[in-house]
């Protein structure tokens, strides 16, 4: 319209950016769309502005327009953007989520605005409430803000039912606009969220400039000094001081980490020289986060240190430079990640990856390659959720206001594209399990709500884990030294086990009663698992691959050149400093002068070195735990394995014996040497004894309210879990949900 014409021009838009001339006239036309661009391409207002216009033109008496985002932090930044927008177009707009004061909820539902945003939970508050569902009846478009993120989550899974729950109440379709950053499967996500008819897919025809650079140095003199002061050691010294150099260089800097203890402990050391320099992650509080926001978008600080949490699209200002601090890990989190930087079209995104050791760095190479192809991650979708999917039954006789019928139920869920083709009997046995547990009553062919069934709904609206935190001292200072997750503690953590954190190796000397770890600052060179807190991701099996193929190129490369040689041609060809291609090749040619071959992605090498045996496997974590599983089970007849543990790139077994009084070759014969059907037999043994099964299954049991949520449980009865709920959707589910995030049986196949 001419009014939405002349907004635009007062708000400077001179010309719209190619996201927006591919979709705002398939979004006025009322095509249900996915639009796919780089961060600051303009597609959130490709998206908006064609609904907000349309909106202006129409006649409601409720809510017009759902805008959902993931993260309550963009909802903030969403009002902002929308309420000048709304404002000149004569259009409301409001903020729902879980902290909304009880007065504002009162006066949204006495006068719904015309825009609401909110989050995926708080639509699964509003969806069963009176009031809010009559205002809900005359939405006509929802947009579901980085979907990508959404896609690969149980909140998804939620969401894509929940949409089809608001079909219910709205008596025309509404249209459906989802906005994601660069997928490796598109069509995934248009299917998704589509409601049976696949959105159509959107794809900015210019591609975002991005520049991706690998630094590893090495220590000066200066770095040894900067490592006796910070007691850190001197290639984290040299790290942090080229960073420090890098971010001196550039206006404004994010620095990402992999962890939220590493955020801090970086912070606390950036602090030392620098005082403008913030920290930022999802432990923090939200105050504080909001405070650093702020501060950077004003100029006060210079760089933020942060985890995934300023990934997405929170509004923070103008970035120069994007630092990724050791590998990113995974391709489709570096591009997020540089893409924060140079944020527009025209300007291109600058990012560098500081590296600390030569796996870091080959790692880091990797993923650089793979994201200037945008070779990214398969995405992970949970099909069939059984918990998700009995929350959404309830859900859904609440909607109906107190009585609906199981197979009109049935046909609303099975609309979501997760559960199209979920088979009649695994609904109807979580249907059935809802009624055992007294959730629902059966009547006839209907279900109806039980003095529980409220209670259940709204305490378990969200689906995240309420995960404990352990505490982890060091026994010579009794001070701690770092936090652990749940998921370390009961899949991993057992006296004598190695870990790193903060930078630092420790041995676990004792678990208290009450879940605090005392450890102790041991020297292994070997100890390569993270204590992390779960928010580190696994390197998958094509970067894996790709980094095992980055080394085979040097090895060829030194079978026909020299060092020198190699070095300079190399320089040319990787985006690495030539500091650290030096370095790596000289690791290479003095692995080479051993006689040893070098592992590749075409070679596993096994490594005998005092009682520990090594094997060379660049398949990723995933792979590498199966196929230690399997080498464990081998060599376990022989009584001869203390501890394991597996990298991306290795698998690390300490025996109860040195490695020379093993003949290293028949192991190796007898571990590659099995034929198709043993290791089918031996995956299916793995499924049953060395999944993480009872693990995910006391948090689908917590949601699924067969227990109580929060309790504290040992490792060790996790197998009474197992038992208890054997033969339940709750085992069903914790199979499937095991299987998605700990097996790839073709890969290791």
């Amino acid at each position: 319209s001419k009014k939405t014409q002349a907004l635009l021009r007062e708000l400077g838009f001179s010309r719209p950016t190619p996201p927006q001339v591919a979709a705002i006239p398939r979004i006025l036309a009322g095509d249900s769309v996915l639009v796919i661009a780089p961060t600051g391409s303009g597609k959130t207002e490709a998206a908006l502005l064609p609904v907000l216009d349309r909106l202006s033109q129409s006649q409601r008496q409720g809510i017009g327009l759902l805008y959902v985002t993931p993260l309550r932090a963009l909802n903030r930044d969403m009002q902002g953007r929308l309420s000048r927008l709304c404002g000149s177009l004569g259009l409301t707009v409001d903020i729902r989520h879980g902290d909304t004061p009880q007065k504002d909820r009162r006066r949204q539902s006495a006068k719904p605005p015309d825009v609401l945003i909110t989050t995926p939970e708080t639509l699964q508050a509003i969806l069963p409430g009176k009031v809010m569902r009559r205002n809900l009846r005359d939405v006509r478009h929802v947009i579901v803000d980085e979907v990508h993120q959404l896609v690969q989550d149980r909140r998804g899974t939620q969401l894509a039912v929940a949409l089809e729950r608001l079909g219910q109440a709205t008596p025309e379709v509404f249209q459906r606009i989802g906005l994601s950053a660069t997928v490796a499967q598109p069509e995934i996500v248009a299917r998704f969220f589509g409601g049976g008819t696949p959105l159509s897919i959107i794809e900015a025809s210019r591609e975002k400039l991005m520049d991706f650079k690998v630094e590893w140095p090495k220590p000066n003199d200066e770095d040894y000094e900067t490592a006796r002061d910070l007691y850190i050691s001197p290639e984290n010294a040299a790290s942090i001081n080229l960073m420090s150099d890098l971010m001196g260089e550039a206006r404004s800097t994010l620095v990402f980490v992999n962890a939220r203890d590493t955020a801090e402990l970086l912070g606390h050391r950036f602090s030392l020289v620098s005082p403008d320099i913030g920290v930022h992650h999802g432990w923090l509080p939200r105050e504080e986060r909001e405070r650093v926001e702020r501060e950077f978008k004003a100029g006060r600080l210079k760089g933020i240190v942060c985890t995934s949490t300023l990934e997405l699209g929170i509004d923070i200002g103008s970035v120069d430079l994007a630092l990724q601090y050791m590998s990113p890990r995974q391709v489709t989190s570096l591009i997020q990640r540089v893409g924060r930087a140079g944020h527009s079209l025209d300007r291109v995104s600058k990012g560098v990856t500081v590296t600390v050791s030569s796996d870091d760095t080959v790692e880091s190479l990797a993923a650089a390659e793979a994201a200037r192809e945008r070779d990214l991650e398969p995405l992970k979708v949970h099909r069939h959720a059984r918990d998700v999917l009995g929350h959404q039954v309830v859900g859904s006789v609440l909607d109906a206001g107190g009585r609906a019928s199981v197979e009109s139920i049935r046909t609303v869920v099975t609309r979501a594209d997760p559960y199209t083709d979920l088979p009649p009997d695994a609904f109807d046995r979580v249907v059935a399990f809802l009624t055992d547990l007294r959730l629902l009553r059966r009547d006839g062919g209907d279900l109806v709500p039980t003095s529980r069934t409220r209670g259940y709904y709204y305490e378990n609206l969200s689906t995240i884990r309420d995960e404990r935190r352990y505490v982890a001292i060091d026994i010579a200072t009794q001070k701690p030294v770092g936090v652990l997750g749940e998921e370390f503690m009961m899949l991993r953590a057992r006296q004598g086990y190695n870990f790193i954190v903060r930078g630092k190796t420790w041995k676990i000397l004792k678990i208290g009663e009450d879940g605090v770890l005392y450890v102790d600052a041991v020297t292994d060179p070997l100890a390569a698992t993270p204590g992390w807190d779960g928010d580190m991701l696994s390197v998958h099996f094509p970067l894996a691959v790709r980094t095992s193929r980055l080394r085979r190129e040097i090895d060829e490369r030194l079978a026909l050149h020299g060092p020198e040689e190699v070095t300079e041609s190399l320089v040319k060809a990787w985006p690495l400093n030539r500091t650290g291609v030096k370095r790596l090749v000289d690791e290479v040619a003095e692995h080479r002068r051993t006689g040893a071959p070098v592992p590749s992605d075409r070679r596993i090498l096994i490594e005998g070195f005092d009682r520990f045996l090594i094997v060379h496997a660049g398949f990723g974590e995933i792979v590498n735990e199966t196929l230690g599983d399997l080498l464990e089970e081998l060599l376990a007849r022989k009584s001869l394995v203390r501890f394991w543990w597996a990298t991306a790139h290795r698998i690390l077994l300490e025996l109860v014996i040195d490695t020379k009084d093993l003949d290293l070759k028949e192991i190796a014969d007898d571990l590659f040497g099995i034929d198709a059907a043993e290791v089918d037999r031996s995956l299916d043994i793995l499924t049953e004894e060395h999944l993480p099964i009872g693990y995910y299954m006391k948090f689908i049991a917590e949601r699924m309210g067969a227990m109580k949520r929060g309790l504290m449980v040992a490792a060790d009865e996790l197998n009474s879990i197992e038992l208890r709920f054997r033969g339940t959707p709750i085992r069903e589910e914790g199979l499937r949900e095991a299987m998605l995030l700990h097996t790839d049986y073709d890969a290791v196949r």
